[in-house]
C-alpha cells in the first residue's frame, strides 16, 4: 500500500511537470513534492521505525503552512475574477489559524505539565495545530466554493479538479486526526482495516485527479496571433 501510493503521488507530481501546471500552481506543486519526498522517507526508514514517528510530529508544522498556501492557490486560475473574494476570505482563515494557534499551544502546554514530558509538549500541539490548520483550509475552500458560486463565477477547468481534490484531501486529513487522538480505543486489526481504507482513499482520488488535469489554457494571444492581429 505505501509502495503504491508512493507510485501514485510521484505520477502526480510527473502530471503536473508535463501540462507545466506549476507554472500557475507554485504551492500547490510544492505540496506534491513534500508528499512524496515523505513517502519516500517512510519507505526508506519504514513506517513503525522510530525516526518516521519524529519526521511525522515535525512534518506537521510543515503542513501547517503548506496546506493554506495550497488551498489559497486552488483559486490561481481565476485570480483575476476572485481576486476581492479571496482576500476577504484569506483574512479568516489567518485568524483562524492564529486563534488555533494559540489555543493549541495551551492545551498543549496543560498537557505537557500533567506528564512532565517535553515530548508530550511538541506532539500534543503538532496534532492539534495538523487538525486546526486541515479543517481551516477545508473551510475556506467550502467557503470560497460557495461565495465565487454565489457571484454567478463559473468554476471549471483545473481550478475545479483541484477544488475537489483537496476538499476530499483536507477531508481525509482531519478524519485521520481524529482517529489519532482516539486511536487506543481501536483493536489492532480495526486500526489496520482504517490505515489501509484511507490508504485505498488516498490512492484513488489522487488517480481520479491525474486523469482529470489538463494543460492550462490562456486567453492571452500568443506572439504569431498578435502580429496577425
Amino acid at each position: 500500500m505505501e509502495i503504491a501510493g508512493t507510485v501514485v503521488d510521484a505520477l502526480l507530481l510527473l502530471r503536473i511537470l508535463q501540462l507545466k501546471l506549476q507554472r500557475t500552481y507554485l504551492w500547490i506543486t510544492l505540496a506534491a513534492v513534500l508528499t512524496l519526498l515523505l513517502d519516500a522517507v517512510t519507505l526508506w526508514y519504514g513506517s513503525e521505525s522510530q525516526e518516521i514517528s519524529r519526521v511525522f510530529i515535525f512534518s506537521r508544522f510543515l503542513w501547517a503552512f503548506v496546506f493554506p498556501a495550497a488551498a489559497y492557490d486552488v483559486w490561481e486560475e481565476l485570480k483575476t475574477q476572485v481576486a476581492r473574494i479571496r482576500r476577504f476570505a484569506i483574512f479568516r482563515l489567518v485568524a483562524s489559524l492564529v486563534l488555533a494557534a494559540i489555543l493549541g499551544l495551551i492545551i498543549a502546554a496543560a498537557a505537557g505539565a500533567e506528564e512532565s514530558n517535553g515530548d508530550a509538549l511538541l506532539d500534543t500541539f503538532a496534532v492539534i495545530l495538523w487538525a486546526a490548520t486541515s479543517t481551516a483550509s477545508l473551510a475556506f475552500l467550502w467557503s470560497m466554493n460557495r461565495l465565487v458560486r454565489a457571484a454567478k463565477i463559473e468554476v471549471q477547468g483545473n481550478t475545479s479538479v483541484w477544488l475537489l481534490f483537496y476538499q476530499l484531501s483536507l477531508a481525509a486529513e482531519v478524519v485521520t486526526c481524529f482517529l489519532i487522538i482516539i486511536g487506543q480505543r481501536f483493536t489492532e486489526f480495526v486500526s489496520t482495516a482504517i490505515d489501509v481504507s484511507l490508504g485505498l482513499y488516498s490512492i484513488l482520488i489522487t488517480l481520479w485527479c491525474i486523469w482529470k488535469l489538463r494543460a492550462h489554457t490562456s486567453n492571452v494571444p500568443s506572439e504569431p496571433e498578435k502580429s496577425l492581429l
